[in-house]
């Protein structure tokens, strides 16, 4: 991932909550289970890391000394202001939560990126309380 992205302690600090969302969730952890969050953790964020390298690498270029540079630097000089921030916006969308900790209100002012080990964890914690009072009953 290349600085130019603007992008890394973003991309650490929802890592770090999708992989403690997942964790939260082992009450008796096997080799298995581990497995198993690392491929939803993964599933989950390569994408978006993938997604991440290939804009950063794209502001890589504009820095370049070059005639595709040059080109590319006069045509973002030139694009609406309304268009940059449209497609700047989606850097504020990603707004993670802990399953593990009281929801905070999204008061944001466009809608949250999906965020699958929040709703998953969620669901599994959902799960285990009812099996709990289940059998507490």
């Amino acid at each position: 991932m290349n600085p130019a992205g603007g992008v890394g302690a973003q991309m650490a600090i929802q890592d770090a909550v999708a992989l403690a969302n997942w964790i939260s969730t082992l009450q008796s952890p096997t080799p298995s289970d581990i497995e198993t969050i690392f491929k939803e953790y993964r599933a989950e964020r390569y994408p978006v890391a993938k997604s991440a390298f290939a804009t950063s690498q794209m502001f890589k270029r504009l820095g370049a000394m070059n005639t595709a540079s040059a080109l590319t630097r006069a045509f973002f000089k030139r694009i609406p202001r309304w268009l940059l921030k449209k497609m700047l916006s989606r850097r504020d969308e990603a707004r993670p939560q802990a399953s593990f900790l009281p929801l905070v209100e999204d008061t944001g002012k466009s809608k949250p990126l999906p965020q699958p080990s929040l709703h998953k964890t969620l669901e599994l914690f959902r799960v285990q309380s009812a099996t709990a009072s289940a059998t507490t009953v």
